[in-house]
């Protein structure tokens, strides 16, 4: 939220002796700003502390400061999100917006190069570090998945698929077992690393559409012929883009496969069952639950509940009050899916409440 010259940030985004030298306001009843620290650094614990027993949920800092505040979010994500100020709403506010911006950079660099940066491959691992930490939170999952139903972008929805993978998985080491055989035997600083990476696959499952065109991207309408094949090569791109990084093999070919359709017919490589591989069957299911459920320059956003029924195959039980009706594209879905997975994933979704 932006008021005149001034961006409102939460005060449990603050961490003591971390924020550079911000000036920080208050708004009055009366719509006056009023300073209130005049370092940001040097705010304690104690002051947060009386902002929060006050109800204050914003705090403002001047609007040219944004690109400082955006770095310093990144830099100090960890703390966030294990500052006992900051409400889990505010966190998964704050999460997503960093994550946007993380993998919105490994695209426009991806873009210049034609390659991974290094620079922008460890920004997006430690990134996903610290949705490790913040997804183990109990509340975290029903913070997050307010985002359902948001537009459709690429950067948005690459942060969905990331923590919605890493929350199936993680209630699910049987799957993570077979992306990577020994993980149940492993210690839990090596599971917290396989999860990881896993994590790094779901958010840069789509890196390869930083070479499409955005009028196809966002095109309102049906694709052409010529345009949908373009579409298609995103997988391959991808692939070519992380082949000089150090990711391990199973996260490359998830970002190649993860428009295979297990019973056959999806792209590029015309692959189905066991020769595609674990984590790109998980992005399969992963990815068309969000689409499904996003708003998309031709329709609005399903409920997870109509998405699943869709996904399974269940007949429609007439329309929904306030949901669109079944797009054509929808159809057959089914076959897209590992069945024994996407069983898995409803009951991961009941569990996590996020059905509504």
């Amino acid at each position: 939220m932006k008021n005149g010259r001034y961006m409102a940030i939460a005060p449990g985004s603050i961490v003591p002796g971390a924020l550079p030298d911000f000036r920080i306001y208050v708004l009055t009843q009366q719509g006056k700003y009023v300073l209130w620290a005049l370092e940001g650094k040097k705010v304690s614990s104690g002051q947060l502390a009386r902002l929060a027993e006050g109800g204050m949920k914003e705090v403002f800092v001047d609007l040219e400061q944004k690109f400082q505040y955006e770095q310093y979010l990144e830099n100090n994500l960890g703390e966030i999100l294990d500052n006992r100020f900051s409400s889990d709403d505010h966190k998964a506010t704050i999460f997503s917006s960093v994550s946007t911006n993380v993998v919105r950079t490994a695209f426009e660099t991806s873009l210049g190069l034609g390659t991974m940066t290094t620079d922008a491959l460890l920004r997006t691992q430690t990134m996903v570090k610290n949705a490790l930490m913040f997804i183990s939170e109990s509340r975290s999952l029903q913070a997050l998945a307010k985002m359902i139903g948001h537009d459709y972008q690429t950067y948005e929805h690459a942060t969905k698929v990331l923590w919605l993978t890493m929350a199936f998985l993680r209630d699910n080491p049987d799957v993570l077992e077979m992306i990577q055989p020994g993980y149940q035997a492993a210690n839990e600083r090596n599971k917290r690393e396989m999860l990881k990476q896993c994590g790094v696959g779901a958010l840069l499952h789509d890196i390869g559409k930083a070479f499409v065109a955005s009028e196809i991207l966002n095109k309102q309408g049906p694709l052409t012929e010529v345009e949908w094949e373009i579409m298609k090569c995103h997988p391959l791109n991808g692939l070519a883009m992380l082949l000089d990084t150090d990711l391990p093999g199973f996260v490359k070919k998830a970002v190649l496969h993860h428009h295979e359709d297990f019973y056959g017919g999806g792209y590029p490589m015309m692959l189905q069952g066991e020769r595609i591989t674990m984590l790109a069957r998980v992005l399969r299911i992963v990815d068309a639950f969000d689409a499904m459920t996003s708003r998309r320059p031709y329709k609005e956003p399903m409920s997870p509940r109509k998405t699943m029924r869709i996904m399974i195959g269940t007949p429609p039980e007439g329309p929904e009050e306030g949901t669109p009706s079944r797009d054509s594209r929808d159809e057959g879905m089914r076959r897209c899916f590992d069945d024994g997975l996407l069983k898995k994933f409803v009951v991961f979704l009941g569990r996590a409440e996020l059905e509504r």
